[in-house]
């Protein structure tokens, strides 16, 4: 069994561009060595800040001759179908033979294919797999044809030991690399994939990203230990540092005190951003005076490196403080009719109307939250802050300080901070005032975007409105807010009365939206079929009771009373199904004990479970209905509800129906 080695050598490529490019080059050279018969063990991918490497190992040297049969039309079929059958073959009518396939006669074509060395099939096609994957960005460079990431240097591939020799452009593949690009820039000749691996790693790079992460984040908790500090977990901020470095060499630099006025969030967002470092705290999170940062050389005097990156992050950090300064002396609410000048949306008004509205929204969600009703009026004006301009994603954040320091409550200022959570699923939700601006704020982008059309369609979602939605579900399950999600709804959409139209069947697309993404949320605790038999807005629009019942319907059915309490409904169901039922209940056609006594225990328990599914005692409603199990069974058992007597047999399944409706009080047992 053979290897393939392939380095295609380049400078250096973006880091956010590498994981995709490992991800598509594997399914391009399988699907390649598949079409092409060949067979092999395993593909690895490596790709690094400089450079594309593909090896094959387990490749059999030759592929074995063979003969297919290509099926063509059958013999009765009209001349030019056979004459195109001929063409697009290449062959002529005496190369075809007859044979006969389930009783019907077609001409076949035995094409016979001659054993193959895999070294000339590598030889002709190996610039196809290169060139198929299409880079999110890619360059001309020079007077050359190809286009590629960034300029091509070299390329080296090996099969068994010998060069191919396959032309890409410019180049032409040979046995050649090089190490590092300021320690060990020199030729290397390659011979195999071990020698390849050792060569590299004694030119001062380590080819394996995973091999690369693994450095620099035990090099990262080491420096971190030593100062008795941590360092945040920030495993993004590693893969990405990884791809720009073939010898990683974490040193250490300090940050001037006088920038440690600036708050945290703004170090670390421009130490990260713009310069990759990484950021160190004390064990009581405050943030320590320091910062990592992973050199691509092992210096022999790293003090010149360390002065050099502590040079550039100075002049960073003046330009923050600066604008740091700037924004204080500009209160949020002098910033409010600024707003108007900027667009939320082009069919939806700017900003300032947002904030308007969100002023009403919170007033009606929570009456008694005034602070969060004071905190909308200036949530978005930090947007128009210095510092949001250079780090947008400290929107928010900088409005906290920003309120601090025009004297706003502290409740106030984390409401204006914590609108924007959760942007995602692992993140945390807000409270108290913040979790009322949060919903207010997610509900008015989510009911003016349908209503603007912006849906999102398969698996776009260009205005994130899932996330949107699933925000909206966990604020108001996990604050535990009793919102009727079909009011707050409506209430949103009658907001933007004034700048778009819409209709009622609008405003239950959002509804029915929010429906089922909380389906989906609930489908990480609950049984699929149980959260259909109870997410029902139209019936249930308080999402907090919805799940109420869930967790009593689940709890129940788990049970041994439970599953008897489902098979006695779904008995009396399919009973009624194929029949049709008129009138009402007559208790002069009751004959039997046992039918007289179950119509007694529906009239006792119904209005009893009324009462229980008032006060949202759903489980104790679910016991009351097991409590007539005996009385349920003993009428099947007895009773023959198809009387010959068709008024008897009506009535009979009017009271099974009756039965049904006061199952239906509690969930919709139809669907269980």
């Amino acid at each position: 069994m053979s290897e393939l080695l392939i380095e295609l050598f380049c400078e250096e490529i973006p880091s956010a561009m590498q994981i995709r490019a490992e991800n598509s080059y594997l399914d391009i050279f399988t699907k390649y060595f598949q079409e092409k018969g060949i067979s092999f063990e395993d593909i690895e991918i490596f790709v690094g800040a400089r450079r594309v490497v593909i090896h094959v190992s387990g490749l059999d040297k030759e592929i074995k001759g063979q003969s297919i049969s290509i099926k063509g039309p059958k013999i009765d079929s009209p001349l030019p179908a056979m004459e195109g059958f001929c063409k697009s073959n290449n062959i002529n009518k005496t190369d075809l033979v007859i044979q006969e396939i389930k009783g019907t006669k077609c001409y076949f074509y035995v094409k016979k294919i001659a054993t193959q060395a895999v070294k000339s099939i590598l030889l002709n096609s190996l610039p196809q797999p290169i060139m198929d994957y299409v880079w999110s960005k890619s360059m001309y460079w020079s007077d050359y044809k190809i286009k590629w990431v960034r300029p091509l240097q070299n390329i080296l591939c090996i099969f068994n030991g010998e060069v191919i020799p396959f032309k890409l452009g410019h180049l032409t593949a040979n046995n050649i690399t090089f190490g590092h690009r300021f320690m060990s820039p020199k030729q290397i000749i390659i011979k195999d994939f071990v020698g390849y691996k050792k060569d590299l790693a004694e030119n001062f790079v380590v080819l394996d990203r995973s091999d690369r992460i693994k450095i620099i984040k035990l090099s990262l908790e080491n420096e971190a230990k030593l100062l008795n500090l941590v360092m945040k977990d920030d495993l993004a901020l590693i893969e990405e540092v990884a791809g720009l470095v073939e010898h990683p060499v974490i040193l250490r630099g300090a940050i001037e005190q006088r920038f440690l006025q600036l708050p945290s969030e703004v170090l670390v967002s421009s130490m990260k951003t713009h310069q990759k470092y990484f950021s160190l705290f004390d064990k009581e999170e405050k943030f320590a005076p320091y910062f990592l940062f992973a050199s691509n050389i092992a210096s022999s005097d790293p003090n010149v490196v360390i002065k050099g990156n502590e040079k550039v992050l100075s002049a960073r950090l003046s330009d923050a403080l600066y604008f740091y300064h700037q924004d204080l002396k500009k209160p949020l609410e002098s910033e409010v009719d600024k707003l108007e000048k900027v667009t939320f949306h082009a069919q939806l008004g700017s900003l300032k109307a947002k904030v308007k509205r969100l002023e009403s929204l919170t007033q009606f969600i929570d009456k008694k939250s005034s602070l969060a009703t004071e905190a909308a009026l200036i949530c978005k004006s930090d947007i128009l802050s210095e510092l949001v301009g250079e780090f947008p994603n400290l929107q928010g954040v900088m409005g906290y300080y920003y309120a601090l320091s025009g004297g706003k409550q502290e409740n106030i200022a984390i409401a204006i901070r914590d609108h924007y959570k959760p942007q995602g699923p692992s993140d945390s939700v807000p409270i108290a005032e913040a979790a009322v601006l949060a919903l207010a704020d997610k509900l008015d982008s989510l009911c003016g975007l349908m209503l603007a059309g912006e849906n999102p369609t398969g698996s776009k979602d260009p205005y994130a409105l899932r996330r949107l939605a699933l925000g909206i579900i966990r604020i108001i399950l996990e604050n535990k807010l009793q919102q009727n999600i079909v009011k707050i709804v409506e209430f949103s959409c009658s907001l933007y009365a004034p700048v778009i139209d819409y209709n009622s069947a609008k405003i239950q697309q959002i509804i029915s939206f929010i429906e089922e993404r909380a389906k989906n949320y609930f489908k990480a605790q609950f049984d699929p079929a149980q959260i259909s038999a109870v997410v029902n807005s139209q019936l249930e629009p308080i999402l907090l009771i919805t799940k109420w019942k869930l967790e009593a319907l689940s709890s129940f059915l788990g049970a041994e009373t439970g599953e008897a309490l489902l098979n006695s409904y779904k008995r009396a169901s399919n009973i009624i199904a194929s029949t049709k039922i008129t009138g009402e209940i007559n208790p002069n056609l009751f004959h039997q004990q046992e039918e007289i006594q179950l119509m007694e225990l529906l009239t006792l328990n119904s209005s009893h479970i009324d009462l229980l599914i008032e006060k949202k005692d759903f489980l104790e409603s679910l016991k009351t209905l097991s409590n007539m199990n005996k009385a349920i069974a003993n009428f099947f058992e007895n009773v023959m509800v198809m009387d010959k007597n068709p008024e008897i047999a009506n009535n009979r399944l009017l009271l099974l129906d009756k039965l049904r409706q006061v199952f239906n009080k509690v969930a919709n047992f139809n669907l269980l």
